[in-house]
């Protein structure tokens, strides 16, 4: 450890988000800037920002700076000690000691609450409840061990609001089918089959839509361009060519994927036109705003039994 400071009483492992003034802090942190300025004496010292997947925060070292100037390079984790301090009405950190990390920025990635195996199985258990040897084939085309598995265990579902870390459209993916099963179960005259396999592939597009940057869920070009509903209709309509799959069984596949956002206004690009679709269309709804709910209460660290005004739900939650 390189020593700028003394530092006693440290918190480990504390997250930026969390930071609170005079707190003693230790953690792994990915730079992302760091610049040499001068001092009104003239003296070096060095400004950082530091990110992780909580937030960002601005931070000093105003000793010893030239020595670590080759050794902090920006885009690289870093671990970090020092006191969280107010400047100018914001909180700011003054590094006591830091160092490179061995560490990954794929490490610093928010995880949800399924281990990526978990994620794994979840989506093998519900693979093999497909009877259909047409929709089987399609579901073992997209979520067969491989590259396409491995990008959809790393997709966050959503880059805000829901399911916004490593593997949350799988985790989204899996409830939203697990849920469909349940309520369709209601329902025997329902096609569970394509109910499994429509709901397993309604989000398939944002695999392409969204990409990690660093700590910082992207939208790609082709994401802003075209959207996830459009970029999955082409996904699958290249995968039913592929498998000769018959027409009538790819059609309601694609309007699954077409509607599953209910209204034009919402996304969709059809409003849903048979039980099996509207039944994904809702339970979608529902794992995206409970999901948005919960993740949104567990951020919210005020004091009391209310969240802070919830602006894409238009409401204040209550906690009690």
């Amino acid at each position: 450890m390189r020593a700028v400071g003394d530092v006693a009483k440290v918190t480990a492992n504390a997250k930026i988000g969390e930071f609170i003034e005079g707190q003693r802090v230790r953690s792994l942190l990915l730079l992302e800037k760091r610049e040499l300025l001068t001092k009104k004496d003239g003296s070096p010292y060095l400004s950082l920002l530091l990110r992780d997947s909580s937030g960002t925060i601005e931070a000093r070292i105003w000793e010893k700076t030239e020595p670590l100037l080759p050794l902090l390079q920006e885009g690289e984790v870093v671990e970090v000690e020092g006191e969280v301090k107010i400047y100018n009405g914001r909180l700011q950190l003054v590094v006591h000691t830091i160092e490179p990390s061995s560490a990954s920025v794929e490490e610093l990635r928010p995880h949800g609450s399924l281990s990526r195996e978990e994620l794994k199985h979840g989506i093998e258990e519900l693979k093999a409840q497909i009877k259909d040897p047409h929709y089987r084939e399609l579901a073992e085309f997209f979520f067969a061990p491989g590259p396409m598995l491995d990008e959809i265990l790393l997709t966050p579902g959503a880059k805000s609001i829901h399911h916004n870390w490593v593997g949350g459209l799988a985790h989204h993916l899996i409830s939203v089918t697990k849920g469909s099963i349940e309520i369709g179960k209601l329902y025997p005259e329902l096609d569970m089959d394509l109910i499994v396999c429509g709901a397993l592939l309604h989000d398939i597009g944002k695999v392409r839509e969204m990409a990690w940057e660093g700590l910082s869920i992207e939208y790609t070009d082709e994401g802003r361009l075209l959207g996830h509903v459009a970029i999955g209709l082409k996904m699958v309509s290249n995968a039913l060519k592929e498998l000769n799959t018959p027409k009538e069984k790819g059609i309601k596949i694609l309007h699954i994927i077409a509607s599953h956002h209910g209204e034009p206004e919402m996304g969709a690009l059809k409003r849903p036109k048979f039980p099996e679709a509207l039944l994904i269309h809702y339970v979608d709804q529902i794992d995206a705003k409970v999901q948005g709910s919960l993740s949104f209460m567990e951020a919210d660290k005020r004091l009391g039994n209310w969240t802070t005004f919830h602006r894409p739900f238009q409401r204040f939650l209550y906690k009690g």
